[in-house]
């Protein structure tokens, strides 16, 4: 432990020359207030710090604590808590899920328990998660996420994550590879697609989904393709007879065609936004007609949003069966 110690990095932020206690994550060392983190951390306010180790480790230590590898504590994490506790960046507005997620693991039981602290981060990162679907929601590393929203049970963030799965290229071959061993043939990529996946995995390799996930990734593509293949594959109908031959007129070209080119038989929110932004009064659809039917694939988005639930099991807070 010497030599790990000795290996450690003064924080460039987070060393006071005041401060009472030296804390040693990974290659990070924090010179901070000890009666500040124990007054809102059982992990700080229970454990007993080395003392007097100045003549160990040269860096002017009244107390040290090294906290145990098995707490899988990092440091970056500790950075965005000391932020929080110094009021450098308050955890009460922020809205990147990134530092809301190392808020909330280094908070947690498991690692250096702020409960307060915890409960907080909890309540925030649930207040920027969408309620419907939001194709601007994705974390950096939508893996890691996926793990924390199952740990801490986010319903909403694991939905709009595995959806993110069965449709982002630059997932797909890690999230559906179960699906073409074992559950028959998947939608060949489209050439763009195809593209983006060789790119991506060139330049950012991705870390595989456990199997659990993979398999549920593979099955809730299964129900999106069997629930969307008939509302994509059928002209839409209007009470106007001359607007019914509109689309039965040009339901392939404008419709059927560009989805078979960019897979969105399994994207079925792009997809029925794309439809939505047809001009379509251009195409001969009465003004009445355009504005019920863009309603309707707007309450249809919103049912495929909300059936999901039901796909992965999330209304009872149990995951579908995993087909084995």
């Amino acid at each position: 432990e010497d030599g790990l110690y000795n290996a450690a990095v003064k924080h460039p932020v987070f060393w006071f020359n005041d401060g009472s206690i030296v804390l040693h994550v990974e290659n990070q060392a924090f010179k901070v207030h000890r009666t500040l983190l124990s007054r809102h951390s059982r992990f700080f306010a229970e454990t007993d710090p080395s003392a007097n180790m100045n003549d160990r480790y040269d860096l002017s230590l009244d107390s040290y604590i090294s906290v145990d590898q098995s707490r899988n504590v990092r440091a970056r994490d500790v950075e965005v808590l000391l932020e929080h506790l110094y009021h450098d960046a308050s955890l009460l507005s922020e809205d990147e899920i990134p530092r809301l997620a190392a808020a909330l693991r280094v908070s947690s039981p498991k690692q250096l328990d702020f409960p307060s602290i915890h409960a907080l981060t909890m309540k925030r990162l649930i207040s920027v998660i969408p309620t419907k679907y939001s194709p601007g929601f994705l974390p950096d590393d939508p893996e890691e996420a996926l793990e924390l929203a199952t740990e801490y049970e986010l319903p909403l963030m694991r939905k709009a994550l595995y959806y993110h799965f069965v449709t982002s290229p630059s997932s797909y071959f890690d999230a559906i590879s179960y699906h073409t061993q074992s559950l028959g043939d998947s939608p060949p990529l489209s050439e763009a697609d195809s593209d983006t996946v060789k790119h991506e995995a060139a330049n950012q390799p991705r870390r595989p989904l456990s199997q659990t996930d993979a398999k549920l990734c593979a099955q809730l593509m299964e129900r999106i393709i069997e629930h969307f293949t008939p509302v994509l594959f059928t002209p839409a109908t209007t009470p106007h007879m001359a607007c019914t031959n509109v689309f039965a007129d040009t339901w392939m070209s404008l419709v059927i065609q560009p989805a078979i080119e960019d897979n969105g038989v399994y994207k079925p929110l792009e997809t029925l936004e794309r439809i939505k932004s047809i001009d379509w009064a251009d195409a001969g659809l009465c003004a009445a007609c355009v504005k019920e039917k863009n309603e309707e694939w707007t309450q249809e988005q919103q049912h495929i949003w909300n059936t999901m639930d039901t796909w992965l099991g999330l209304e009872t807070g149990q995951m579908i069966p995993v087909s084995m």
